[in-house]
């Protein structure tokens, strides 16, 4: 029995491509630079402090809360976009204005259900903010004065947002 090159080499992929994405994916994480990143872990909250000390916190950095999403896994609070003149960082690089976005992420621990606090959550932190080049918003975040604010947001957030596990 002889088998066509053609079907030989169709297998040959089909058995090869599932793994193209997982290899691909894997090259992405390990050469990007862990020091560069938005996305920041925040600390641990119960269900009872979960919304009202972060909506403390974002009103005080002058953060509103546009969305709030509860599901059977996790927790979003999505912020409003905070709207800036150019700081001297960004206009230096030509930008005009940029508009910053807070999402924070409280990932439900099943291990953790009390029958009077509910669930405690793991919450990360995520930033993102873009800048106006004149013509579209850009990602940027090699704005100074945002990096301070974002320290001193997740300081705040760390020393609010731990309880035990």
């Amino acid at each position: 029995m002889k088998i066509d090159k053609n079907v030989i080499t169709i297998l040959a992929l089909l058995l090869y491509l599932p793994l193209v994405p997982s290899c691909h994916k894997l090259n992405i994480f390990t050469l990007s630079d862990p020091m560069v990143s938005n996305k920041y872990f925040i600390g641990r909250a119960n269900t009872e402090n979960f919304q009202k000390n972060i909506e403390e916190i974002l009103l005080e950095f002058d953060y509103h809360i546009e969305e709030f999403d509860n599901g059977p896994t996790s927790s979003y609070i999505i912020s409003r976009w905070k709207i800036r003149e150019a700081s001297d960082d960004s206009s230096s690089t030509g930008f005009k204005e940029s508009k910053t976005r807070l999402i924070i992420n409280g990932m439900i621990d099943n291990q953790s259900f009390e029958k009077n606090n509910g669930f405690s959550y793991d919450c990360f932190l995520e930033v993102r903010n873009f800048v106006y080049n004149g013509k579209d918003f850009v990602p940027f975040y090699e704005d100074a004065e945002l990096n301070d604010e974002v320290i001193r947001l997740v300081e705040r957030f760390t020393t609010s947002l731990s309880i035990e596990k």
